[in-house]
């Protein structure tokens, strides 16, 4: 029954890929009458990549598939809560990535940190709260959020000011209401201005920009900051390419690891499928744009990222700081340092990076 469902999906891929909307419209409609995603916790899989692709053959497909799905939503905050609390590849990453930060803050009194795609401030939040327990020798941080949502930038803004008040250390908040390859001269000026050591730190945001961006133009530009360190969270695969039909494999090969472990973590239905939807909408952008300008979920491969730092003048963090120790209280997750990254993954597979690099010249 799997390989028929499988078989059903990649064929209505090949049909779309060739131009023929009307034949792939029957294999999908033929798939998704074989689906209950009620009784089989892998049909959710293969009914949200059908929901993905079906927004290439018309609206009134997509549509209909979309309220079916509507009864697994979560509230948004809910959903963003459970993902960083109950996924190891969420959640540990943000730590290990605030772990590698606290040690490169390590033994000074005033840094600056700047923060890409910031959002609420959730995980930088987590950032001085592990510095405290660290006994951080910080009295001085200054914080600059690169992020689009002026409201979001006036929430990360009160939950860090509040608690650094708390800690008893001087932090300053300058927001940037502006995803990164936007950022002007003068936004780089002020980027340059700010005290050291500086250090560049962006979670799950990099893969976000748009079509006919030069991401190695950008890391040069970031070069120039001359910040101390760079420390990136990204997943570990290959969206970012214009074959569907690639983009289709790389994300099912993907997204299935982390499926099965969603399905082996023992979460109750309500949570496992609402983070199951999390991720559909990820393959609506991946698979379901039909106008490539439109795609801004352009993961790419760790080995990919780790060429643009080198290229651009930086080269991986010294392996002394990516051991951390860490660990998930799963025995099929694992947690492994490589030369520059630590890697988090299920069973053999490496499903996000924590990528450190330094500047070229310090070392």
């Amino acid at each position: 029954m799997r390989a028929e469902k499988y078989a059903l999906l990649t064929r209505a891929l090949e049909e779309l890929r060739t131009g023929q909307s009307a034949a792939a419209r029957c294999s999908l409609g033929a798939l998704t009458r074989r689906l209950d995603v009620d009784a089989v916790p892998e049909d959710m899989q293969y009914f949200l990549f059908a929901a993905a692709l079906a927004r290439r053959v018309g609206v009134g497909e997509a549509r209909q598939m979309n309220l079916y799905l509507r009864r697994f939503e979560l509230p948004q905050i809910s959903l963003f809560n459970l993902v960083a609390e109950r996924l190891p590849m969420v959640g540990m990453a943000g730590r290990i990535a605030n772990d590698l930060l606290c040690g490169l803050l390590e033994g000074h009194e005033d840094a600056t940190l700047i923060d890409v795609g910031l959002g609420t401030g959730r995980q930088e939040v987590a950032l001085l709260r592990r510095l405290a327990e660290r006994g951080t020798t910080l009295r001085r941080l200054t914080v600059v959020g690169v992020e689009p949502d002026p409201r979001s930038l006036r929430q990360a803004e009160t939950s860090l000011m509040a608690l650094a008040g708390e800690m008893g250390m001087a932090l300053r908040f300058l927001g940037i209401p502006k995803v990164l390859e936007a950022l002007d001269e003068e936004d780089w000026a002020l980027l340059r201005d700010t005290p050291g050591p500086r250090l560049v730190h962006a979670a799950f945001a990099m893969h976000h920009m748009a079509a006919g961006v030069d991401r190695q133009e950008i890391f040069h530009r970031l070069r120039t900051v001359e910040p101390a360190a760079v420390v990136l969270v990204e997943p570990n695969s290959d969206h970012a390419t214009d074959s569907l039909s690639e983009r289709f494999h790389n994300a099912w090969h993907h997204f299935s690891h982390h499926f099965e472990l969603v399905d082996a973590l023992g979460l109750p239905e309500r949570e496992r499928n609402g983070i199951k939807l999390f991720f559909g909408r990820e393959f609506e952008d991946i698979l379901g744009a039909v106008d490539d300008s439109q795609r801004y979920e352009r993961h790419e491969r760790v080995e990919t990222w780790g060429h643009r730092l080198r290229t651009a003048g930086f080269r991986p963090a010294p392996a002394s700081l990516l051991e951390g120790g860490w660990s998930f209280p799963h025995p099929a997750v694992h947690i492994r340092a490589e030369p520059g990254y630590v890697g988090v993954g299920y069973k053999e597979e490496t499903l996000v990076t924590v990528l450190c690099a330094t500047p070229e010249a310090s070392c």
